[in-house]
């Protein structure tokens, strides 16, 4: 169990994710809730105007097994409205000029 009481344990191995990001290991923390979505969704997405390089695949695909079983287990957190955008929008309106 995690520290929040009664909120299942999560199933994804994420031993080789937190030995190469220990940072990461706050989703344990928040998982069962509406932050610990928008955090792992967030960790998908550019949010640093193209500049973040990305995880390596294996971690990558650690990260969106995560949030499908998130998803899977917490339902009620998955069709909240959420930003989706890669990138900020100054970016976003100049790519490709």
């Amino acid at each position: 169990m995690n520290a929040r009481s009664g909120i299942l344990p999560r199933t994804t191995d994420t031993v080789a994710l937190y030995a190469r990001f220990p940072h990461l290991q706050c989703i344990d923390l928040m998982w069962g809730s509406r932050e610990c979505r928008q955090y792992v969704l967030n960790l998908m997405t550019d949010t640093r105007g193209g500049t973040r390089q990305g995880f390596p695949s294996d971690h990558a695909m650690t990260i969106m097994s995560l949030l499908m079983e998130h998803d899977r287990v917490f339902p009620q957190y998955e069709n909240e409205p959420v930003d989706l955008r890669w990138g900020d929008g100054p970016m976003r309106r100049t790519a490709g000029r």
